[in-house]
C-alpha cells in the first residue's frame, strides 16, 4: 500500500474516531488516488498546488514527487491537520488551518487547486467556487475528485435493509447540506460559473468474487470495514435525528457483511470522477 504511515494514526488510541477513521480510508484508497493522479495531463513541475478539504493530506502525500515548488493542504479541522502534518517531513508540502469559504491567501495564489470529497458536503455552493477562483492563477487548473453513489452496482441486489439503510445514510447527508449523487452536476455547474476546457473521466473500483473460487478478494472485506466505520461515526446523529432506529440500523449492517461473505458469485462496483477545468 501507498502511504503506509497512515496506519500509525489509525491504529493510535492518541486520536478520535474520526480521525481514525479517515487514516484507515486514506491507506486503502491510497492506490486508487494515485491511478486517478496519473490520469490527470497535467505538469506539477514548479507550481503552487492546493488542496482544499485536505484532511489528513492524503493526496499531498501522494503528490510530493511531482517535483511542485509548493503543496499546501487547506482544511477547517485543526485535529486532522495535526495529525496528518505529524506525518509529512517534506519541505515542500504544509497545512493550513482556515475555511474554504475563507481563505488566508493573496488573489492569484496557486497555479492548480483540488477539491477531493468536498462538494458532497458543500452541495453546489456558488460562494465556495467564488472563493476557489479567487485564488487561482489565470489559466489555473481547478480539479475535483468526488463521487455519485446513483452509480454504485451490486449483483446479486443488495438485501433491503441493507439498501435502506444506505438510502437513510445519504438522506442524513443531504440534511447536512450535502449530496452523495454531485459528480454528474459538477460539470454544469463549473460551465455556468464560468471555467473552460472542462474535462470528465470516470475511474471504478470493481471487486469480483466468484463462488467456489479459493481466492480470497481482501477489497470486499475492505469496502465492508470503511462502510461499517464510516456508519458508526454518524449512528448517533441517525439516532437522533430517528431517521433509523438502532435494531434497524444494526440488521442492515449485519445483512451488508453476510452479503460482501456470501458463498454466491459476488460483484460490486463503485464509480468516481475527476472533474478538471480552467479558470
Amino acid at each position: 500500500m501507498l502511504c503506509e504511515e497512515y496506519i500509525k494514526i489509525k491504529n493510535s488510541l492518541n486520536y478520535s474516531p474520526h480521525v481514525r477513521f479517515l487514516a484507515f480510508q486514506s491507506y486503502l484508497t491510497s492506490h486508487s488516488l494515485q491511478r486517478q493522479l496519473d490520469g490527470i495531463s497535467y505538469n506539477f513541475d514548479d507550481k503552487i498546488v492546493a488542496d482544499i478539504g485536505t484532511g489528513l493530506g492524503i493526496l499531498p502525500c501522494l503528490l510530493k514527487n511531482r517535483k511542485a515548488e509548493k503543496i499546501i493542504g487547506i482544511d477547517s479541522d485543526m485535529e486532522l491537520l495535526s495529525a496528518g502534518s505529524s506525518l509529512m517531513k517534506d519541505n515542500n508540502a504544509c497545512f493550513i488551518c482556515a475555511d474554504g469559504f475563507n481563505m488566508p491567501f493573496k488573489d492569484a495564489s496557486f497555479d492548480a487547486v483540488f477539491i477531493r470529497y468536498v462538494f458532497q458536503h458543500v452541495n453546489l455552493s456558488n460562494n465556495f467556487l467564488t472563493e476557489v477562483k479567487r485564488v487561482m492563477k489565470d489559466d489555473g487548473i481547478l480539479i475535483i475528485i468526488d463521487i455519485d453513489d446513483e452509480l454504485n452496482l451490486f449483483y446479486p441486489d443488495l438485501p433491503k435493509r441493507s439498501e435502506n439503510l444506505f438510502k437513510i445514510y445519504s438522506e442524513y447527508q443531504k440534511l447536512k447540506g450535502g449530496d452523495r449523487f454531485i459528480s454528474k452536476k459538477l460539470p454544469s455547474f463549473l460551465s455556468a460559473n464560468g471555467f473552460r476546457d472542462i474535462k470528465v473521466k470516470p475511474y471504478t473500483t470493481t471487486f469480483f468474487s466468484k463462488k467456489d473460487n479459493d481466492f480470497n478478494f481482501s477489497g470486499l472485506k475492505d469496502a465492508f470495514l470503511l462502510i461499517q466505520n464510516e456508519l458508526e461515526l454518524v449512528k448517533n446523529d441517525l439516532f437522533r435525528e430517528k431517521l433509523i432506529g438502532m435494531a434497524e440500523f444494526h440488521k442492515g449492517l449485519n445483512d451488508y457483511f453476510n452479503f460482501l461473505n456470501s458463498k454466491d458469485d459476488l460483484f460490486v462496483s463503485k464509480t468516481e470522477f475527476v472533474i478538471a477545468g480552467k479558470k
